[in-house]
């Protein structure tokens, strides 16, 4: 029945990530986006791979388009499921998380690998970019491979930027209610929720797009709204304006010929970044239903 990579990617690192994989175990790539509307998913492969990024690990971890494509899946109970999520910094308990949600619908996750890319958001000092896209296609892409190939289950894995112990102390730290708000506060304020923090935080993150402008650069082209792989923007006067169902990939800001969008967590010193080896056409054909 054939193999399946599914991925969702903002500025290109889990779609590189994604299409080396399927290309080395002859894979179909699909996007989430062209099948996230769809009411159910049934898929017909017998081995499915989801790639992904990891965002805001601790908080978020699984990005909702991750999540509800999940919660749609019908019929996996015999799939042989893989993942790999890209991160910055460390992947927390993203795997885990996303296997919850698997055994959910009668599945589970075979085996989950952690794969350290750039930072697209925040700033990263010291970051060797080279060195971590080599150490991804030189070092890590075979071991994928041959416990794929193999069908192996059971392996884990998360190398980063941050050991195991510091992320689980950074999330510990995180869930203790007097210490929360110093963590997601800027967060909150940004989403319009400055001091309700008993909003659950995937109920919070849609709304970050209420930091998101474009400014006086702004050429009318309209790619921030081809570009986002949840159709969050259209463009109304010539300017672009956010839904409220942002997924935070921050595709609209690091896309822009004329880096004219700006928001939360985009790079400092006015810088954009995206995966070397992927195109703006690559990111509009995943946007496309």
């Amino acid at each position: 029945m054939g193999t399946e990579v599914y991925y969702f990617s903002g500025t290109g690192n889990s779609l590189a990530v994604a299409r080396d994989i399927a290309a080395r175990i002859d894979a179909r790539l699909v996007s989430l986006s062209s099948v996230i509307d769809n009411e159910r998913i049934v898929i017909d492969a017998d081995v499915i791979g989801i790639v992904f990024p990891v965002y805001y690990v601790g908080l978020a971890n699984l990005p909702s388009i991750v999540r509800r494509f999940v919660m749609k899946l019908e019929n996996i109970e015999a799939k042989y499921i893989f993942a790999v999520c890209t991160f910055g910094g460390g992947s927390g308990p993203t795997l885990k998380l996303l296997d919850e949600a698997l055994r959910s619908r009668g599945g589970r996750l075979a085996a989950g690998f952690g794969v350290q890319m750039p930072q697209n958001a925040f700033n990263k000092p010291l970051e060797n970019r080279e060195k971590l896209f080599n150490n991804w296609r030189a070092k890590k892409l075979d071991s994928v491979y041959e416990y794929l190939v193999a069908k192996k289950v059971g392996h884990f894995d998360s190398d980063g930027l941050f050991s195991k112990p510091v992320v689980e102390i950074l999330i510990s730290l995180m869930n203790i209610p007097v210490l929360r708000p110093f963590f997601i506060k800027k967060i909150y304020a940004m989403a319009g929720c400055r001091t309700d923090f008993s909003i659950p935080f995937s109920d919070v993150t849609p709304f970050l797009d209420r930091s998101y402008y474009a400014d006086g650069h702004c050429s009318h082209c309209g790619i921030c709204a081809q570009v986002c792989p949840v159709h969050n923007i259209i463009i109304t006067e010539e300017k672009p304006v956010w839904q409220h169902r942002c997924e935070n990939c921050l595709a609209c800001i690091n896309w822009c010929p004329q880096k004219a969008i700006h928001g939360y967590a985009e790079l400092p010193n006015g810088r954009r970044y995206h995966h070397p080896d992927v195109r703006l056409a690559d990111m509009i054909k995943q946007s496309k239903r």
